[in-house]
């Protein structure tokens, strides 16, 4: 099984951001508000062809919080409608601390490629590594998604308690 280890600096402080991505996870997992039919997504580009579009695969996750890591998440998730013909994806996602104000979000974990020789023979030969560029597209969604909650949060605090 191919493993995967993706990182996106944010400018946020860890527990905020952390706080975000388990709100983030959860809302996707129960399939909430926006998050209703969340999708990894591909570019034809990135299928060898014209690049005038994308394939969505619609996703089932499931999350926890990780027992042993204050910032990290469980999860894992495989495709809605025909599981067995695309990877499923088990892992962690989790915050760690940089400098004052800063974070970096991890995705750390492996995906299982379907069809056994077949689905090796997509993923090296046909199709390479378009699994592991929709977890690019897929950590790119939630690294923007968790600055956007913060950043509402935020202004949010700001307006309530410094209104004239």
């Amino acid at each position: 099984m191919p493993k995967v280890r993706l990182d996106r600096s944010l400018r946020l402080p860890a527990d905020s951001a952390s706080q975000a991505l388990g709100e983030l996870l959860q809302a996707i997992a129960k399939q909430e508000g926006p998050w209703r039919g969340f999708a990894l997504h591909v570019g034809f580009g990135d299928l060898h062809l014209p690049d005038v579009g994308y394939v969505a695969v619609p996703i089932r996750l499931t999350v926890e919080k990780n027992a042993k890591e204050a910032r990290a998440f469980d999860i894992r998730f495989n495709a809605a409608n025909l599981p067995a013909a695309f990877p499923g994806f088990t892992g962690t996602m989790s915050v760690e601390p940089r400098e004052i104000g800063e974070c970096e979000l991890y995705l750390s974990g492996e995906y299982e490629l379907p069809m056994q020789f077949f689905g090796r023979l997509l993923d090296g030969a046909l199709m390479p590594n378009v699994a592991a560029v929709s977890l690019e597209n897929f950590i790119d969604e939630i690294a923007a998604a968790c600055q956007a909650r913060v950043d509402q949060r935020e202004a949010e605090f700001v307006r309530y308690h410094f209104s004239p």
